[in-house]
């Protein structure tokens, strides 16, 4: 047997090529993926230090509690919120009959 395809059958250039490039593509996403995730969480503790500075200024609450408090807020509560979002897609999806892109499973040779 020859390597590549698991029945056996020699795999031809394109497919190589196209599995590289798409191989390639996954490794591109996962960094931007961080880089994203990176800018969230720097976004939520900039918020919270500019909450807790008014926190403390407006209400005399601690700093240092005021903007954990809040960077953790402001990362975790957006995060759950696209989660729900995305599971009441799929769920919706699901009943209908349609993958979460919106397009029918019938759609895929189209």
């Amino acid at each position: 047997m020859t390597a590549g395809h698991p029945g056996g059958r020699p795999e031809s250039a394109d497919v190589r090529e196209v599995r590289a490039n798409l191989n390639r593509a996954m490794r591109r996403l996962n960094v931007l993926e961080l880089v994203l995730l990176g800018a969230a969480a720097v976004a939520a503790l900039g918020g919270g230090w500019l909450a807790a500075l008014l926190g403390a200024k407006a209400f005399d609450l601690p700093f240092r509690a005021t903007w954990m408090t809040a960077s953790l807020a402001l990362f975790i509560i957006p995060a759950v919120v696209a989660l729900g979002i995305e599971r009441l897609r799929r769920r919706t999806a699901g009943k209908t009959g349609e993958t979460p892109d919106g397009s029918s499973p019938g759609d895929a040779g189209r």
